[in-house]
């Protein structure tokens, strides 16, 4: 593995998300790689600080959001890692309870997909294409994935404006990475199949759940997801969830 490849999989190393192979290789090149290894190392003890403050003070979302951003704010070299804040609404559903928490923790579809988002904005990620018209990314797509991508045509008119796209994996299912931006906002757009929501459990179990959120909200991310024709949409952005509604709705328009 290369460095750009293996710092690809820092999040899903440090949470034991990677099968033995792929542990092994990546142990074998941090032991020979000192870059990589102040990176898997700097990572670690965001988590680690963000941690020590939750459990500190985990009474409130509010309260978890400020050990959030006291953590990052003591990282110079490191983003945002929300998997972190996820686990403390589980928290809060312990203390106060609600749909809303128990969904929020069960969501590994949303987890999953907010880290990647956070990956893009760290610069860990990059676009394969760069290109603001749809049949490009649409084009890209083609027997890359089991699933035809339609990128809606009306999202310009919006003031919504795709940038370009990228394959992605989530849980190592290969899903389409569209990215738009919003008055220079990112928004990441991620689409997979329907056979693919088998390896997201419990997004399977409350997707569609008739009391189930639209959205969800992590620090000052927003997630919303919907199932379509073709399978899923799940968008995330520092941005009102209404845009986002706007964007999902317009995938689903274009897979019916």
């Amino acid at each position: 593995m290369q460095c750009d490849e293996i710092r690809r999989w820092i999040s899903p190393h440090l949470d034991s998300e990677l099968d033995p192979h792929t542990n092994f290789e990546i142990a074998q090149h941090l032991d020979g790689c000192a870059a990589c290894r102040q990176a898997f190392e700097a990572e670690r003890q965001l988590e680690t600080s963000v941690a020590a403050s939750l459990s500190s003070d985990p009474q409130t979302e509010a309260a978890w959001d400020q050990a959030v951003h006291r953590a990052i704010a003591g990282s110079r070299s490191r983003p945002r890692r929300w998997q972190l804040a996820v686990a403390a609404v589980a928290l809060f559903v312990g203390l106060v309870g609600g749909w809303r928490g128990w969904t929020m923790a069960r969501q590994d579809l949303v987890r999953t997909a907010l880290r990647n988002h956070q990956e893009y904005l760290a610069n860990r990620m990059t676009l394969d294409v760069q290109s603001g018209a749809p049949q490009t990314a649409e084009a890209f797509f083609v027997n890359k994935l089991p699933f035809p991508v339609r990128c809606p045509r009306n999202l310009t008119d919006q003031g919504i404006r795709l940038i370009g796209a990228r394959l992605c994996h989530l849980n190592h299912v290969p899903v389409a990475y569209i990215l738009y931006h919003v008055d220079s906002r990112p928004i990441s757009v991620f689409l997979l199949d329907a056979d693919s929501l088998g390896q997201f459990r419990q997004a399977a179990e409350t997707l569609g759940h008739p009391d189930a959120p639209r959205g969800y909200r992590v620090g000052r991310s927003v997630i919303v997801t919907a199932r379509s024709a073709l399978g899923v949409i799940c968008a995330v952005g520092e941005v009102p969830q209404a845009t986002l509604e706007r964007i999902v709705d317009s995938y689903a328009s274009e897979s019916t």
